[in-house]
């Protein structure tokens, strides 16, 4: 069986848009025990603009409540908002890391295309001046018309991890970010693979099997095993992540990228 670390989960109950109950998570946790999951980083929403001390150790007050209850070994972390507000907020210190590391899980508004995001590079080199390595969340999700493989690329310049959604690969939300996350695949353009987990039923659980089942047949059982394990636990031991070879390789993913 299959071993996975869910390094994007909103399995914290009650504090953001994820888990409403703590029965909620507690049968997260054990759908994702029986699912073969080792590891969960706990990514709550982080909003600049929207955050101050207090609300930063309500956060981390229920995690701990999380962890201690938690068959599985669970590691804080958060989901950061890059909006207009990120950088004027990076120098508070409220912004959490994953597991203590060097690496931050953030991301955009989905809800906008990449390319009406006009500060959407300088959030990601302000945070690598400061010495953090960004991780962007869904990366599938932000691009409405098809892939734009000159704003990838500059990412993968830029150190950034790429991680995409189960959710995605299995065409949860909708074909054209199937196809997003799919050609992404195909061609080398992600390092770790999430749950983005916010229900105990319905489309955003805690499983990751199925998409683990999808991966492993397009691209290989060792490059799964990078994707959903190997490489989030790297991350969240603060190491360097290994590069996926996959045949369609793009001339520019190697082993020695970053």
């Amino acid at each position: 069986m299959a071993k996975f670390i869910d390094i994007h989960s909103h399995i914290a109950w009650g504090i953001d848009d994820g888990m409403p109950s703590v029965e909620d998570a507690q049968s997260s946790l054990e759908l994702a025990r029986n699912d073969g999951f080792v590891g969960i980083c706990s990514t709550p929403h982080f909003i600049p603009g929207q955050l101050d001390a207090s609300i930063y150790n309500e956060i981390v007050s229920r995690q701990m409540e999380l962890k201690e209850m938690s068959p599985i070994p669970i590691y804080f972390g958060g989901e950061v908002m890059m909006n207009s507000e990120f950088i004027d907020g990076l120098d508070l210190d409220l912004y959490p890391t994953l597991n203590g590391s060097r690496y931050m899980l953030v991301e955009y508004n989905v809800l906008r295309d990449i390319h009406s995001i006009d500060y959407r590079d300088d959030c990601l080199y302000e945070l690598k001046v400061k010495g953090f390595v960004p991780v962007i969340a869904h990366i599938e999700r932000y691009f409405h018309s098809g892939l734009d493989h000159s704003i990838i690329d500059n990412w993968i310049d830029m150190g950034c991890v790429l991680q995409i959604n189960r959710t995605s690969i299995l065409g949860m939300h909708g074909k054209s970010i199937q196809s997003n996350a799919l050609s992404l695949l195909d061609d080398g353009y992600c390092d770790v693979i999430g749950t983005d987990m916010h229900r105990s039923s319905g489309n955003r659980i805690s499983k990751l099997s199925d998409a683990y089942s999808i991966v492993s047949k397009r691209i290989g059982g060792e490059n799964a095993d990078i994707l959903f394990y190997e490489n989030p636990k790297r991350i969240l031991s603060d190491m360097d992540i290994l590069n996926i070879e996959v045949v369609k390789k793009k001339k520019h993913f190697s082993f020695f990228r970053r």
